[in-house]
């Protein structure tokens, strides 16, 4: 069994705030690395258990330097660095993908520190009519390459979020949200038991087959409404691009990959 751990920090255990606080510079920047860094360990720790025998995972936060590569754990390999894909390293040899830190789509009410991509520039993208959020991109994305979304682990919100899109995954909420910067956290050491036995089962089902890439049928059509109509102006400019408004833009692809390619 082969593991993707895809990763972000929004929803790591312990953190909130806003971004000033946690990204480089910030007063708990060093203390949401750790959290982080936990959380992915215990992840590993339980797929591991569940039959992993290699496990791969992306830093995918900002500049993707926010896990400690000294304090994880040494079974497992890491991809950091500025990266080109969303899901970069992934392909059709895993088995499972295990998501990380995840946070609420853009726009959910009572989610710590909820966004699609970009806190700033996005506004709202649509896959096939559905509103998604990383979360949602991540399951397609892994779907394309014929892997499941297997678990998600973050702030009740984006489990919520996962569970309604693709069923029956594993979920681990490690806070729920106060407001939009602040949220009530479960100690490290609850959650990182919570996420190490979420993840033992999660492999465990994918290994039975019980969890299925989610794939949508047919071509794919996102729409992508930016905060700025200058953005959806530049967009609109390519090939196969339609400007549905002054900020919205859509285009039809072959694959989620193609169209994120075009449209961000």
């Amino acid at each position: 069994m082969k593991v993707f751990v895809m990763t972000d920090l929004e929803g790591a255990t312990g953190v909130a705030g806003t971004w000033e606080d946690f990204n480089p510079g910030g007063r708990i920047h060093e203390e949401a690395r750790r959290m982080l860094t936990r959380d992915v360990n215990a992840a590993i720790e339980g797929a591991l258990r569940g039959g992993a025998d290699e496990v791969v995972v992306l830093d995918g936060h900002g500049a993707a330097f926010s896990i400690l590569l000294e304090d994880l754990n040494p079974k497992a390999r890491l991809i950091r660095g500025r990266r080109v894909l969303e899901m970069e390293g992934l392909d059709g040899s895993f088995d499972a993908v295990l998501a990380v830190g995840a946070h609420a789509m853009a726009g959910t009410p009572l989610a710590v520190l909820c966004h699609t991509l970009s806190h700033t520039a996005i506004q709202e993208i649509r896959v096939n009519g559905l509103p998604v959020g990383e979360v949602g991109l991540w399951a397609l994305i892994a779907g394309h390459h014929g892997v499941p979304l297997a678990m998600v682990a973050g702030d009740a919100a984006a489990v919520e979020e996962a569970k309604r899109l693709l069923g029956g995954i594993e979920g681990v909420a490690v806070k729920r949200a106060t407001s939009m910067y602040a949220a009530e956290c479960l100690h490290p050491s609850v959650t990182y038991k919570m996420i190490a036995e979420s993840a033992e089962r999660a492999v465990a089902k994918c290994s039975r087959g019980e969890l299925k890439p989610y794939t949508p049928k047919g071509k794919v059509l996102m729409e992508v409404s930016y905060t700025l109509p200058s953005a959806a102006e530049r967009a609109a400019a390519r090939p196969g691009v339609r400007r549905l408004d002054g900020r919205t833009v859509a285009y039809e692809g072959g694959s989620v990959l193609e169209c994120l390619a075009i449209l961000l």
